[in-house]
């Protein structure tokens, strides 16, 4: 089976020295290109027409990239063709696929603590527990939530993770990378329960194709098709509702369900609602906020809930923290519930904390 070159091959490593060409679309970006590496003091040339050269070792590369970024509008950044070559390794038509644009490899290089904790598989899984809302110490499943292992052992956020890895053109790799670690972990955690495991469908080309470690990690862990969700994340940024659907289906035929989070983020997520027709939908953390005291979240989220209960789609509300929120979600009809009032994710799966019911 060949690898994906798109989600399972990282960057090369930034270590070594190489060569930097530059490919700008412009006269006067080529000049103020020639000022910013004048004044970076590396050594550069035009090997063909239209072309700079740069070489560069890991921390002049860094330097460099600060100066472009300073230096250069971001259109220009995005339109200048860019690739770092091994030093002494020839640049031929092969490298075509591999250029990209600056932007992106500036991000890259700023990104490099993100790539080298996915080449160490510095990357782990938290749990938070999603119960019922009638009765909170039921666990109804668990959600595995990405988490990052600094050098220093200490914990990096997803939000910074991904965050870099949509900078860096890395959000395959990392979506990749989460998926398969959550299959991981929660078949090591001996979970008999439920497991939600995220995905952007952003990051998925052909599912037949791009999901092929997803389905293999599943094939040679202990946990069964039917006690898998897998969850839309940022569902507010879909603009291609047919792939979705595409993908949605490839996991629906595996025996998977499917759950939509962000249900009340704008009109999108209730198009997707009627087109994808998921198992589950997650009640935005927006409206769970204050749902029992602001009048509007109230009667949205009322009216959320009446509709999914209509449909006989399953409602998870996350984002509870007051027991004041969950006993409106109970008597407006959750289904199921998810927050720091029941449980802060962790490792090993926490459980629930005692709720008066």
């Amino acid at each position: 089976m060949s690898r994906c070159s798109r989600c399972e091959s990282l960057p090369r490593d930034l270590t070594e020295a190489g060569v930097l060409y530059l490919a700008p679309p412009l006269a006067h970006t080529r000049g103020t290109l020639r000022r910013i590496l004048w004044k970076s003091g590396l050594p550069f040339g035009d090997p063909v027409e239209d072309v700079l050269a740069v070489e560069v070792a890991p921390e002049g590369l860094r330097s460099l990239c600060e100066l472009l970024i300073e230096g250069l509008s971001k259109e220009e950044l995005k339109d200048c063709r860019a690739i770092l070559v091994e030093k002494g390794s020839a640049f031929g038509l092969e490298a075509l696929p591999r250029t990209q644009d600056l932007a992106t490899l500036t991000a890259v290089v700023r990104s490099e603590w993100l790539v080298e904790i996915m080449r160490e598989d510095r990357l782990t899984i938290h749990f938070q527990p999603i119960v019922s809302a009638a009765n909170p110490e039921k666990v109804f499943a668990y959600e595995c939530l990405l988490r990052g292992i600094d050098e220093e052992g200490g914990l990096v956020s997803p939000g910074a993770m991904y965050g870099a890895a949509r900078e860096a053109d890395l959000l395959f790799n990392l979506d990749r990378a989460a998926r398969t670690k959550a299959i991981e972990e929660a078949s090591r955690s001996g979970l008999e329960q439920n497991v939600f495991i995220n995905f952007n469908p952003t990051s998925i080309y052909d599912p037949a194709y791009c999901l092929r470690s997803t389905m293999g990690a599943i094939k040679h862990s202990d946990l069964s098709p039917e006690r898998i969700v897998f969850e839309v994340t940022e569902s507010e940024e879909i603009r291609d509702d047919k792939h979705l659907k595409r993908i949605l289906d490839f996991y629906r035929e595996g025996g998977f369900k499917v759950a939509l989070d962000d249900l009340g983020v704008g009109y999108s997520s209730l198009n997707l609602l009627a087109s994808l027709r998921p198992d589950f939908v997650k009640l935005d953390v927006g409206l769970v906020r204050d749902v029992d005291r602001d009048p509007y979240r109230t009667a949205i989220a009322a009216k959320l809930l009446d509709l999914a209960k209509d449909l006989g789609v399953t409602v998870v509300a996350e984002g509870v923290e007051t027991e004041e929120q969950w006993r409106w979600l109970v008597a407006h009809g959750a289904d199921l519930a998810q927050g720091f009032f029941f449980a802060r994710p962790a490792s090993p799966p926490p459980v629930p904390a005692t709720v008066c019911v």
